[in-house]
């Protein structure tokens, strides 16, 4: 049985999207295991999945510091961390690295990620698409994701050509209705 690390309560198990949380019914934090980040935002908005933030893959990018919040699963202190440029300071567990979110960060999270996407340029869209490519062929996670990763990229890369350049979507439609193949 799993405990609330502010307040003590046990933590209930609530659906977000697909995934199985756990959730104190009393603060309404939420214990998300390894993994669970990733599919809630991704249940959210499939958009901002591909940004794939992963705090112990880059633990020096970070500013951090040891909280005395125990890790429901395995009891570990948790660590304070800013999420990204977020804003939103989390606090994840080193040993079994989930994550402690307070009443609302999910929401914060997913807020300042669309922010960011809304503010990437064509060329930042076009540098991420051939980063995610190698990821399809190298990447650790599996072929189908590395896929759904690029195809994201790529569309997001569309809309913000069109957004930076209108009037390339009147030249494709005027080239479009000149077709002789229709």
């Amino acid at each position: 049985m799993k405990k609330c690390p502010k307040c003590g309560k046990e933590l209930k198990t609530k659906v977000l999207g697909s995934i199985d949380v756990d959730e104190c019914e009393s603060c309404k934090g939420v214990w998300l295991d390894v993994g669970e980040l990733g599919k809630a935002e991704e249940a959210v908005d499939p958009n901002i999945n591909w940004l794939d933030f992963e705090i112990w893959k880059h633990p020096e990018k970070f500013k951090s510091r040891e909280t005395d919040l125990k890790c429901p699963s395995c009891a570990a202190n948790t660590i304070s961390i800013e999420y990204g440029h977020t804003g939103v300071v989390i606090n994840y567990c080193p040993g079994c690295r989930g994550i402690w979110l307070e009443k609302d960060e999910l929401p914060k999270i997913i807020e300042s990620l669309e922010d960011e996407i809304s503010k990437k340029t064509f060329s930042d869209y076009l540098h991420e698409s051939i980063r995610e490519a190698k990821e399809v062929v190298t990447g650790h996670e599996s072929l189908m994701s590395e896929w759904k990763d690029l195809s994201s990229i790529l569309r997001l890369m569309q809309y913000r050509l069109f957004v930076e350049k209108p009037k390339l979507i009147e030249t494709l439609t005027d080239l479009n209705t000149l077709n002789p193949f229709k």
